[in-house]
């Protein structure tokens, strides 16, 4: 039941984020890959997106993977330690892909997904 409320949240917050950027499906469709069938099932909450399918929508729309997914939590739960040249940008560099990372590890574990 959660996965079946999961998707559901998902496919509301790709609604609102497609429809937010004036797009059609056909266009997001096309822009990540998957067919229009496909992302229509999707956008309509009657099947889950797939871990690379998420990261290909979520660049479609323009959006980390945690604003697709509903996983802004893991940022703030996260703490991370890098060296760097000095430079300010690679540490914020670094941490938004931890972040994407993390975002996508959450999502795939929430889905039963193993990641490998």
């Amino acid at each position: 039941m959660a996965n079946i409320d999961r998707t559901r949240a998902v496919a509301a917050r790709l609604r609102a984020l497609r429809a937010g950027d004036g797009r059609s499906q056909d266009a997001i469709a096309l822009a990540s890959g998957l067919s229009q069938p496909t992302y229509s099932r999707v956008e309509s909450g009657d099947r889950a997106l797939r871990g690379a399918e998420a990261v290909r929508v979520a660049d479609a729309l323009g959006v980390r993977v945690g604003a697709l997914l509903g996983a802004p939590e893991v940022e703030a739960r996260a703490v991370c330690a890098a060296r760097t040249s000095g430079d300010v940008s690679d540490m914020a560099t670094m941490r938004a892909k931890l972040n994407a990372y993390l975002e996508l590890a959450a999502y795939l574990d929430g889905q039963g997904i193993p990641a490998e």
